[in-house]
């Protein structure tokens, strides 16, 4: 199977390229970037901070010029003047980046709702005492347990319906909790992980 990214040179730490490695593991299969900020890279340079789609992953890329692109920006990875792309710590991001990070993601989703969407029609129990959506901010157990009510059988057909349901901005909520499992990674289970990386 031809990926995306087959044979793109990864960016090693120090910020050179090796032309023997090729791009593998998490960002293989990234089509396109949400670029969160562009900054002066020394000694020459710049140097942007993204967000991939479809995985969601926040990376960085040197580019030619940083006037071709702007914070906002949805670009292809193969677009004119971007470097090789290689993850980014989200500690490691100018505050430009992370304030821009919880919009990204949340047109992310808007552009992209499927699989977002299945997350609030087949939300379940976890544990037995720990339902899906308390995994969303500020949900608890009281509020899970009508969410599931409120659903019913049939779930919900789009991601406003949804929101119009439940008295809550679903969209934010989902990035919310994707922005929280990007500063830390070891938060489980992952949202990211069973929704949006699971086939990426």
């Amino acid at each position: 199977m031809v990926t995306a990214l087959q044979g793109v040179k990864m960016m090693q730490p120090n910020g050179e390229n090796n032309g023997d490695e090729v791009a593998e593991g998490p960002l293989a299969d990234q089509t396109h970037l949400r670029v969160l900020d562009i900054r002066e890279r020394r000694p020459v340079g710049h140097e942007m901070h993204a967000l991939t789609e479809p995985g969601l992953h926040i990376v960085r890329a040197r580019v030619h010029s940083s006037s071709t692109h702007e914070i906002g920006d949805h670009l292809e990875v193969f677009s004119d003047g971007i470097g090789p792309i290689s993850i980014v710590r989200f500690r490691d991001l100018t505050n430009q980046a992370n304030n821009s990070l919880l919009d990204a993601v949340k047109e992310s989703i808007t552009e992209n709702p499927d699989e977002h969407l299945s997350f609030f029609n087949r939300a379940q129990n976890l544990s037995l005492k720990m339902h899906a959506f308390q995994l969303l901010p500020g949900v608890g157990k009281s509020t899970a347990q009508s969410w599931v009510q409120i659903r019913g059988a049939n779930g919900w057909v789009d991601l406003d319906e949804v929101s119009k349901g439940l008295g809550v901005d679903a969209i934010t909520l989902l990035a919310e909790r994707y922005v929280k499992e990007l500063e830390n990674p070891a938060e489980v289970p992952s949202l990211l992980e069973l929704l949006v990386r699971s086939e990426n």
